[in-house]
């Protein structure tokens, strides 16, 4: 069981380098950089680390390597995914606003979610779902991370509707 870590690969780290110029690692430091900003600078980059946090993400997204076919159907590895870059879409999410949507960045970043992330994230959800069905409802962290923070997506929208009609 110890030896089964399927939450870190790390030969992969191994291959890749520095894991502080991952996707991943950077998403979530961009989640956490652009969490700051909506809740404590009312929703402003006021000292750049958004901007900066988002320009590096995109810098280092050649390396977001799309999952082979085969990890497609294996819910385990899908559990991870949702927990890996569930956070990291909605730190893009948030980035957005916090920068604008329709500024360059806030564009680029649309891009790389409905290209990359969104699709990765439908799929995982949905294999994790089904194989929870299939296990009796056995509930899944990584379903759980992303039925959550789903939901706060959906409130950040509106509340960002309602600040701008207003």
């Amino acid at each position: 069981m110890l030896s089964e870590n399927r939450h870190v690969d790390h030969e992969t780290r191994k291959v890749h380098g520095d894991p502080k110029i991952l996707p991943d690692v950077v998403g979530m430091v961009l989640w956490v950089r652009a969490l700051r900003s909506m809740l404590l600078d009312e929703k402003k980059d006021e000292d750049g680390k958004v901007k900066r946090g988002v320009e590096m993400l995109l810098a280092v997204w050649q390396r977001f390597e799309p999952e082979s076919e085969e990890l497609k159907g294996e819910w385990r590895h899908q559990n991870d995914n949702l927990i890996i870059w569930t956070p990291v879409w909605h730190g893009m999410k948030m980035a957005r606003t916090v920068l604008g949507e329709i500024t360059p960045l806030g564009r680029d970043l649309r891009t790389v979610m409905t290209r990359d992330l969104e699709p990765l994230l439908e799929n995982a959800s949905k294999v994790v779902s089904d194989n929870s069905k299939e296990q009796g409802e056995v509930k899944r962290r990584g379903l759980t991370v992303y039925n959550e923070l789903s939901k706060i997506a959906v409130e950040d929208s509106s509340i960002s509707s309602v600040d701008s009609a207003a």
